[in-house]
């Protein structure tokens, strides 16, 4: 038996998108937002607005004049089966095209959604929310503007260029034998268990990190560090990337500033909640990593 997570439903990974980051001219954007096949995603306060159907509700750009857009104005996300697609954030209050309840979570509804959308919304919640984050430049404190479409911003002041921050992650399923070590967070819902994950720190490889943050948060020894792959993840923007090491001994200790709980859970177990035939614990959401970590787990022999 094999498992192939390609594709999978990742937020925030955008195969589907042309992200045209070489050819983002004044001419070639205002080309796009005239184009009458063009299309725009909308946000408030982080959160999409879906369709009931929980799809994203587009609407062509020229219908958000008028509408309290909040800097940087419009991203252009890329082409999307070869039709322009841009997203805004609007600023709070009322709003004439979507109404306040339109607006949701995207976590919360994450695994309903459909995964090519999925994927789209995440990369507009980053972008949106590291412009929202970033309005001044780090290097001289005056306020910067938004470029090449929402591509990167620049300070008038000192010109320096800023571009969007993508924080590496590892995330790894601790393997003992049949076991596998899980862990939960303190803002995990009650039941909730999910693989271990950490930053990597500067002058620091992946691998070196998985070693570091088990024993951090565990105390437990790990070896033989195994990328699986990868799934960027807007919340806020990160790339987690998947592995997989091998424990030396199962004795926990646990650092409670990190976790909540860890507990080391059969390969059955795993099986039996994935099957619905258990409720030891609830699983991560289906267009997570750690699910995916877990589902090819499962799926090797053994």
């Amino acid at each position: 038996m094999s498992y192939n997570p390609t594709p999978m439903p990742y937020a925030g990974a955008s195969p589907q998108l042309d992200f045209m980051e070489l050819n983002r001219s004044r001419d070639e954007i205002k080309k796009h937002l005239d184009n009458p096949k063009a299309r725009a995603i909308i946000f408030q306060n982080g959160r999409p607005a879906l369709t009931p159907q929980l799809t994203p509700f587009r609407v062509h750009p020229k219908k958000l004049i008028g509408q309290n857009i909040y800097d940087p104005g419009p991203v252009f996300l890329g082409l999307e089966d070869g039709q322009p697609l841009f997203a805004f954030h609007l600023a709070e209050g009322p709003s004439t095209l979507v109404k306040t309840d339109d607006f949701q979570e995207l976590r919360r509804v994450g695994s309903q959604l459909n995964p090519a959308d999925l994927a789209v919304l995440g990369r507009a919640k980053s972008f949106l929310d590291w412009h929202f984050d970033h309005n001044f430049c780090a290097k001289c404190g005056n306020k910067s503007h938004p470029e090449l479409a929402g591509l990167i911003r620049k300070c008038p002041s000192c010109s320096t260029e800023h571009y969007p921050r993508v924080n590496p992650v590892v995330i790894m399923l601790v393997l003992h034998g049949d076991q596998c070590l899980l862990g939960a967070g303190h803002k995990f819902p009650e039941g909730a268990f999910s693989a271990l994950a950490g930053f990597i720190s500067p002058g620091e490889t992946p691998e070196e990190a998985v070693i570091r943050e088990v024993k951090e948060e565990t105390g437990v020894d790990v070896t033989n560090p195994r990328y699986i792959f990868t799934q960027p993840w807007p919340y806020p923007s990160q790339l987690m990337l998947g592995f997989t090491a091998e424990a030396h001994a199962m004795d926990i200790s646990l650092n409670k500033e990190e976790l909540r709980a860890a507990k080391w859970v059969s390969k059955s177990t795993v099986r039996d909640v994935f099957n619905k035939t258990s409720q030891a614990f609830t699983r991560p959401p289906r267009y997570t990593i750690a699910y995916h970590l877990l589902r090819y787990w499962l799926a090797e022999q053994g």
